[in-house]
């Protein structure tokens, strides 16, 4: 029992010696197209391993091409969720998860009141 007891101490003690970063799956360089109605672009999306990042869009109505910093993080093991402002009013406001075993980034968001999705691929 004792030896039971002290295994799994050592187990939880050896685990936790390794933090996890939720971030980790999402970081990286990502690029792929965007979709609003028949409106669509080429989206790149670069996340740190501390889970700031940037975004930039093609073609996407008043957001404007420039590369703009993300802000309201906000990250899980499951989801990772933003906002970017652009040069225009609107807001961009997203949530993506990993899929295809961690080798697409796909998204749902909204900019100026319409829905925009996305799946992007690692660079």
């Amino acid at each position: 029992m004792r030896r039971g007891f002290l295994a799994v101490l050592a187990s939880v003690f050896w685990i936790g010696c390794f933090p996890v970063h939720a971030a980790d799956g999402f970081s990286g360089s990502w690029e792929g197209p965007w979709y609003r109605g028949m409106t669509s672009g080429k989206m790149v999306l670069q996340i740190e391993a501390d889970g700031s990042g940037v975004v930039e869009f093609k073609n996407l109505d008043n957001f404007g091409n420039e590369t703009v910093k993300l802000s309201n993080v906000k990250m899980s093991m499951e989801s990772y969720r933003f906002s970017a402002s652009g040069e225009g009013p609107g807001v961009f406001v997203a949530t993506t998860e990993l899929v295809s075993e961690g080798r697409l980034l796909e998204g749902k968001g909204e900019y100026e009141g319409f829905p925009i999705k996305f799946k992007l691929q690692r660079r």
